[in-house]
């Protein structure tokens, strides 16, 4: 009797070692081609966010709020809805009430792609508590893209700093009210609108998962309908402590922060989406953040 052909046990282990190497050395191809994917996809998302928000400035004359900081309490996600086609979820969201109020509860658990990124870990909910820190008993879904208060230019000249870190006035969007673009004098295309600050209610340094939540109010600020808005501050090099050098992906309690390698996307008042790489110089991101500072910004400095 023939007998058949096969492989040895040295030949299917030298297979096997050969095609591990393969997988090896492709995996971290694929790997960047999905992230470039993702990063595309986010700056997509952001480039919809600024396109609505001027659609919104078209109907309404101005920004919209970027807080509601009295009753009833929302954040800048749900005055987009109508136009971001979510007119349907706009139709179920009850604006004389707060965003985490119960009747808002279905509405609000509701997560939307156009206010998540796509390489910040997916399917994040949150437990809405009320302005009392009492819980509501309502979930909501999270969001990845917040808008800046005012930013904590500490390094600045005294009176330049103060007017940096004033809520009301130093930012494109305030609270309450709708901002004209008239008062964007530093100029639409050299004032940051929305940017990253992704992955709550979850605390990262640096890439890495923390193990506690500090000061970062997880239930208010991370629903795409609560106060998707902060302070935008540095942090050291190691994004342990505020007050440093480093201005990208450092921490994502307070400033700007992405999952994404080697910066984080921002969309400017005019539309336009930026990527703002790791080791921005903090004067240009202080900067970005103010509406009416009279910096001067060069065209390549981010």
């Amino acid at each position: 009797m023939r007998q058949r052909p096969g492989f040895t046990l040295i030949e299917l282990l030298v297979v096997i070692a050969i095609m591990a190497i393969l997988v090896g050395l492709l995996l971290p191809a694929v790997q960047k081609v999905r992230e470039a994917a993702y990063r595309m996809m986010c700056q997509n998302n952001l480039k919809q966010v600024g396109l609505a928000s001027l659609n919104y400035e078209s109907a309404f004359g101005g920004l919209e709020p970027r807080c509601n900081v009295q009753v009833p309490y929302r954040g800048w996600g749900p005055y987009l809805l109508p136009f971001l086609e979510q007119g349907n979820l706009a139709n179920q969201y009850d604006f004389t009430l707060n965003w985490y109020d119960p009747p808002n509860g279905f509405a609000i658990s509701i997560p939307l792609k156009i206010f998540t990124c796509p390489s910040a870990p997916p399917g994040r909910m949150d437990q809405a508590v009320d302005v009392n820190g009492n819980p509501t008993g309502t979930i909501g879904a999270e969001g990845d893209y917040f808008a800046p208060n005012s930013v904590q230019a500490y390094w600045w000249p005294a009176a330049q700093s103060a007017a940096a870190a004033d809520e009301v006035q130093a930012a494109a969007m305030t609270h309450n009210v709708i901002r004209p673009l008239r008062d964007i004098t530093d100029g639409t295309s050299n004032t940051l609108l929305i940017s990253e600050l992704a992955g709550r209610p979850f605390y990262y340094i640096k890439g890495v998962l923390q193990p506690t939540e500090g000061e970062r109010f997880p239930a208010w600020w991370g629903p795409w309908a609560s106060y998707n808005c902060d302070i935008y501050k540095t942090w050291s090099d190691d994004g342990q402590t505020q007050n440093g050098f480093c201005t990208i992906n450092c921490n994502n309690s307070w400033g700007i922060y992405a999952f994404h390698t080697g910066g984080a996307n921002a969309v400017f008042v005019d539309g336009s989406v930026h990527f703002l790489a790791v080791g921005l110089d903090r004067d240009v991101f202080a900067a970005l953040v103010t509406r009416a500072g009279g910096e001067v910004i060069d065209g390549n400095a981010f």
